[in-house]
Protein backbone atom coordinates (compact mmCIF):
# COMPACT_ATOMS: atom_id res chain seq x y z
CA UNK A 1 0.00 0.00 0.00
CA UNK A 2 1.78 3.45 -1.16
CA UNK A 3 1.62 6.41 1.39
CA UNK A 4 1.58 10.12 0.74
CA UNK A 5 4.70 11.54 0.72
CA UNK A 6 4.45 14.74 3.96
CA UNK A 7 5.85 17.76 1.92
CA UNK A 8 8.83 19.54 3.62
CA UNK A 9 7.69 22.66 5.69
CA UNK A 10 7.65 25.71 3.59
CA UNK A 11 10.00 27.73 5.38
CA UNK A 12 12.92 27.56 7.63
CA UNK A 13 10.95 28.93 10.62
CA UNK A 14 7.85 25.65 10.34
CA UNK A 15 11.27 23.36 9.79
CA UNK A 16 13.06 24.97 12.96
CA UNK A 17 9.19 24.66 14.74
CA UNK A 18 8.48 21.38 13.22
CA UNK A 19 11.71 19.69 14.61
CA UNK A 20 11.56 21.02 17.85
CA UNK A 21 8.51 19.68 18.71
CA UNK A 22 9.51 16.72 17.43
CA UNK A 23 12.26 16.76 19.60
CA UNK A 24 9.64 17.21 22.33
CA UNK A 25 11.57 20.41 23.40
CA UNK A 26 9.55 23.91 24.61
CA UNK A 27 10.53 27.13 23.11
CA UNK A 28 11.77 28.06 26.79
CA UNK A 29 14.56 24.48 26.75
CA UNK A 30 15.39 25.01 23.50
CA UNK A 31 16.51 28.45 23.91
CA UNK A 32 18.64 27.64 27.08
CA UNK A 33 20.10 25.08 24.83
CA UNK A 34 21.13 27.44 22.11
CA UNK A 35 21.53 30.36 25.09
CA UNK A 36 19.12 32.52 23.34
CA UNK A 37 16.02 33.90 24.98
CA UNK A 38 12.71 32.38 24.15
CA UNK A 39 11.34 35.38 22.11
CA UNK A 40 13.97 35.03 19.64
CA UNK A 41 12.72 31.24 19.02
CA UNK A 42 9.23 32.68 18.51
CA UNK A 43 10.91 35.16 15.96
CA UNK A 44 12.90 32.77 14.64
CA UNK A 45 9.52 29.75 14.05
CA UNK A 46 7.38 32.99 12.60
CA UNK A 47 9.96 33.97 10.03
CA UNK A 48 10.06 37.45 11.86
CA UNK A 49 13.95 37.45 11.27
CA UNK A 50 16.06 38.22 14.49
CA UNK A 51 19.23 36.53 14.15
CA UNK A 52 18.38 33.06 12.53
CA UNK A 53 21.34 33.17 9.85
CA UNK A 54 24.32 33.86 12.51
CA UNK A 55 22.95 30.41 14.28
CA UNK A 56 21.87 28.15 11.89
CA UNK A 57 24.84 25.73 12.54
CA UNK A 58 24.21 25.39 15.95
CA UNK A 59 20.19 24.99 16.31
CA UNK A 60 20.89 22.35 13.27
CA UNK A 61 23.10 20.87 15.76
CA UNK A 62 20.47 21.05 19.20
CA UNK A 63 17.68 19.87 16.38
CA UNK A 64 20.06 16.85 15.56
CA UNK A 65 19.17 17.66 11.78
CA UNK A 66 21.32 19.26 8.95
CA UNK A 67 22.67 22.79 7.78
CA UNK A 68 20.86 22.02 3.82
CA UNK A 69 17.85 20.48 5.75
CA UNK A 70 16.57 23.85 7.98
CA UNK A 71 17.92 25.92 4.88
CA UNK A 72 16.15 24.60 1.95
CA UNK A 73 13.95 21.73 3.09
CA UNK A 74 16.64 18.86 1.02
CA UNK A 75 16.67 15.79 2.69
CA UNK A 76 19.68 14.37 0.50
CA UNK A 77 18.75 10.83 -0.74
CA UNK A 78 16.29 10.01 2.70
CA UNK A 79 12.65 9.44 1.76
CA UNK A 80 9.56 8.58 3.13
CA UNK A 81 10.18 6.30 5.76
CA UNK A 82 13.95 6.48 5.47
CA UNK A 83 13.59 10.28 6.76
CA UNK A 84 11.17 8.94 9.35
CA UNK A 85 13.35 6.61 11.06
CA UNK A 86 16.59 8.79 10.87
CA UNK A 87 14.49 11.20 12.38
CA UNK A 88 13.00 9.06 15.27
CA UNK A 89 16.61 7.64 16.18
CA UNK A 90 17.73 11.10 16.34
CA UNK A 91 15.12 12.22 18.68
CA UNK A 92 16.63 8.85 20.72
CA UNK A 93 18.90 8.52 24.02
CA UNK A 94 22.59 7.17 23.24
CA UNK A 95 21.77 3.71 25.02
CA UNK A 96 18.21 3.68 23.03
CA UNK A 97 20.04 4.19 19.54
CA UNK A 98 22.69 1.49 20.40
CA UNK A 99 19.52 -0.81 20.83
CA UNK A 100 17.87 0.04 17.88
CA UNK A 101 21.33 -0.85 16.06
CA UNK A 102 21.52 -3.82 17.43
CA UNK A 103 18.00 -4.63 16.67
CA UNK A 104 17.89 -3.29 12.72
CA UNK A 105 21.38 -5.33 12.45
CA UNK A 106 19.26 -8.47 13.46
CA UNK A 107 16.41 -7.70 11.17
CA UNK A 108 18.81 -7.36 8.61
CA UNK A 109 20.15 -10.76 8.58
CA UNK A 110 16.91 -12.45 8.64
Amino acid sequence: MATKKQPPAETVGARIRALRLAANMTQDEFAAKLNVSRSAIAQWETDRAGQVRENMERIAKVLNTSLGYLVSGETGSLLGDELALMRLYRACSAEDRRMLLQTARRLARS
